[in-house]
């Protein structure tokens, strides 16, 4: 009996007969994520556990057999992050319970496996909120994955990113013994998970945006914060194309309105005319609208109205300050759109496949290049992002035209995050070119300084491409990996580290 063979009997008696399989169209089901660029991938076996128990065990025996292991969320992913060309797939989206909301020291206690949809809608009807919504891949995805490649979504204006809500985890390591620990104040034993820092080292860390490499997670503890009832957005629309005038607009925004804004997202020109342009002609304006700039969509959110009016009449002193923006509402270029002053917050508002600002088509592949810069550097990137679709704009698919982003959305501390990519016809004659115009603009990004999250295979290896890593720091990657996954099987192909003691340089690519 091969291994592969040997090892499901273990696991099966691990798990029981009706959580794992081999059947062909289960394994074709699991082959592909969102994500059409990549080829099916089938893994040997799915396996679905339900506990941590269940996850230690099963990484126990695939460790006997030298069986790599693939952890899975929602498979919301479009870098080629969770399947597998064989070995195992674990499907961690039955581990979903709720196991404690403690609304007096302000933490719940999660399996990993929950959706992002799942737990806001329990805690908006209780009157708390984690901060953020989830990720730009919608509700259906899981906690684990938010974690797991540090995303952004709305509300990480103010409340940061996913890991910034993190008060630790606990994690199957994937040595041969499965070991289980928990990190933040949860490592003491005594404790409950109510805080991150002073109990040892953070060891937190290790495990947010590791991509799946380091440990498999099955609980998380996050931040609680109180729901905000009063919530408003307002739009305006900046007189010129100026990327200085939308930095220098968002630092002021941040730094005298502060933590009432809750998303500050900026929409560049191209954007809305594009999104103009595909209006239906019923809803149409009679006359066409003079858009001249990005716009900038503002929410708020306060606990007293007379404070939310206070915040809205700031906002509106800052941005008309000057004459650099106007008030903008979106029935400038759609009757049907909403006004600002009637929105009212509902769970639709969080980003989907469908939002209409990132929703790939079904025949199309997308390429993601989400990143983070400093707003400081935003107009010089803006400027190197367009010189560099002149320079190589015969490389791209056809469609796609000269966009910085769908969106910018700032985060704390000064820095913004840039929802972009490009799209291709998911036909064999493209695909190729697509795949290699995509890492050569990561590389790109890479080399302007910015920093990608939900790295996946496709940006984590194109962040090797680039030379990005000093051979001190791979090493000590490789060395720490090492310590918690002796046999290297846990997520492998990311970072094109294939084993520890493959030479990862030998893929640097001199791009021009």
């Amino acid at each position: 009996m091969s291994k592969v063979k040997d090892a499901y009997k273990e696991i099966e008696g691990a798990v029981g007969s009706d959580y794992i399989t081999d059947k062909d169209f289960m394994k074709a089901a699991y082959s592909r994520n969102v994500d059409p660029a990549f080829p099916d991938r089938w893994a040997d076996m799915i396996v679905r556990p339900e506990t941590t128990e269940e996850v230690s065990e099963i990484v126990k025996v695939a460790n006997k057999y030298k069986i790599k292991m693939v952890p899975r969320g929602g498979g919301a992913d479009l870098v080629g992050g969770s399947v597998t060309e064989g070995g195992i797939l674990l499907d961690l989206t039955r581990m979903n319970r709720i196991l404690e909301i403690n609304e007096d020291d302000y933490y719940c206690e999660v399996e990993c496996g929950i959706t992002w949809g799942n737990l806001v809608s329990v805690l908006h009807t209780k009157g708390y909120t984690t901060g953020v919504l989830g990720p730009g891949s919608g509700y259906a995805a899981t906690i684990g994955g938010g974690l797991s490649n540090a995303t952004a979504g709305f509300g990480s204006t103010k409340y940061g990113l996913v890991p910034d809500i993190c008060l630790g985890v606990e994690v199957v390591l994937p040595n041969p013994q499965g070991t289980i620990i928990r990190t933040g104040s949860a490592a003491n034993k005594y404790a409950t998970p109510f805080c991150r820092y002073g109990v040892a080292p953070d060891f937190t860390g290790l495990f947010m945006g590791d991509v799946g490499t380091m440990g498999i997670k099955t609980k998380a503890f996050l931040r609680l914060f109180p729901y905000a009832p009063y919530r408003a957005q307002r739009n305006y629309i900046f007189n010129k194309n100026d990327w200085q005038k939308v930095f220098e607009k968002g630092h002021e925004l941040r730094k005298h309105v502060g933590d009432a804004i809750c998303d500050l997202v900026a929409y560049p020109l191209l954007v809305v005319l594009l999104a103009s342009g595909n209006v239906d002609p019923k809803f149409k304006p009679p006359k066409r609208p003079k858009l001249k700039g990005p716009v900038f969509s503002i929410r708020l959110e306060a606990f007293d109205e007379r404070i939310m009016d206070i915040y809205l009449e700031q906002i509106d002193k800052i941005m008309t300050k000057d004459e650099v923006a106007r008030p903008f509402e979106f029935q400038e270029v759609n009757l049907e759109a909403e006004l600002s002053k009637n929105w009212r917050f509902t769970l639709k508002y969080g980003f989907n496949f469908f939002h209409w600002a990132i929703s790939p088509s079904p025949t199309r592949i997308s390429l993601t290049t989400c990143h983070k810069i400093p707003i400081s550097t935003l107009p010089g990137i803006a400027s190197q992002s367009g010189e560099f679709y002149k320079k190589h704009k015969e490389e791209f698919p056809p469609g796609n035209v000269d966009l910085l982003a769908m969106i910018l959305m700032f985060l704390p501390n000064g820095n913004l995050v840039v929802v972009g990519g490009m799209h291709s016809e998911n036909i064999d004659e493209e695909r190729e070119a697509a795949m290699n115009i995509w890492h050569k603009k990561l590389r790109h990004q890479v080399h302007y300084g910015g920093v990608h999250y939900w790295l996946g295979e496709s940006i984590s290896q194109s962040i090797v491409e680039a030379g990005a890593y000093t051979p001190e720091f791979l090493q000590f990657f490789k060395d720490i990996k090492k310590t918690v996954d002796p046999n290297y099987l846990l997520s492998p192909n990311k970072f094109h580290l294939y084993s520890y003691e493959y030479d990862t340089s030998q893929h640097i690519v001199k791009d021009e």
